[in-house]
This record gives structure tokens, sequence and C-alpha cells, in this order.
């Protein structure tokens, strides 16, 4: 700490003899060569204790700080990536049955997400003027195996 100390004294010493020379000399011939004289003294003070190795920076060890877990935004972030897939596939669903020229009021699609990231579509809610002819424009997107439920019952 005492070495901490010396060197930021001499540091403002040095600073304020520049300041000081500068003053003085700024008129002359001699500015240049002065103001390079200080700066090279400047330069040793700041350096010598490193050199010396009478001043050591240490970095803290890293393995004693312990990360918080993020685990509740993951899960989150799951639950959100969840639902917004299931409001993609019920938003191109609904322009199919619409193309397809079955009036539809709601459309609800149920979607799980595995730990490999890939997508299941348990089930389609839907509500609609001719169920059956939904039913079956859904499962010709999805396939035959998707259990589509009456949303008007």
């Amino acid at each position: 700490m005492d070495n901490l100390k010396e060197i930021i004294r001499a540091v403002c010493i040095i600073s304020a003899a520049i300041c000081i020379m500068d003053g003085l000399v700024s008129g002359t011939r001699l500015k240049n060569q002065m103001k390079f004289l200080l700066n090279l003294i400047f330069i040793t003070v700041i350096v010598t204790p490193f050199l010396k190795g009478t001043l050591k920076f240490e970095l803290p060890d890293l393995k004693n700080y312990t990360l918080p877990e993020y685990t509740k935004q993951d899960e989150l972030y799951n639950e959100e990536i969840r639902i917004q897939t299931g409001e993609n596939i019920s938003s191109v669903l609904l322009q199919q049955l619409e193309a397809a020229g079955v009036e539809c009021s709601k459309i609800e699609t149920n979607v799980n997400i595995s730990e490999t990231n890939s997508i299941y579509i348990s089930n389609v809610t839907v509500s609609a003027d001719d169920f059956q002819a939904a039913a079956q424009v859904i499962r010709n997107s999805l396939g035959e195996e998707t259990e589509v439920i009456d949303g008007n019952r």
C-alpha cells in the first residue's frame, strides 16, 4: 500500500512539473525537448514499480464465485416458445381452412417441445361450422394421427 502511495505521489509531482515546464518554455525552442524529457521521466516513474516487482496485481480466484441459476428464466422462455409455436401453427391451419372454404371461428393448437427441440402437436381444438371438413383439412396438413377436438361441444 505504501508503494502505491509513493507511485501516486511521484506521478502527481511529475504531472505538475510537466504543466509548469510547459508554461515556462512554451515560446522557446526548447519546448519539444523539455516535453520529451519530462514524458520519459513520467513513463519511467510509472513503469519502474512493475519492473522491480514491488507492485503486483493479482486476479481474484474465479472458483470462489458462483453463477446464479437461470432455471426459472429457461422455463419461461421454453413456455413462451411453446405458446408462440402453437399460435403460429393455428394461424397457418386457419389460413388452410379458409382456403378450403370452411368457416372457422376459433382454432387452438396444443404443442409440446421435447428436450431435443422436437415439436409434437398433441391436439387441435377447432370451432367450425362443418367440423368434419375442418378435421379432414387439419389431418391432411398435420397427419392422420393428429387428434382433432370439436370446440363447439
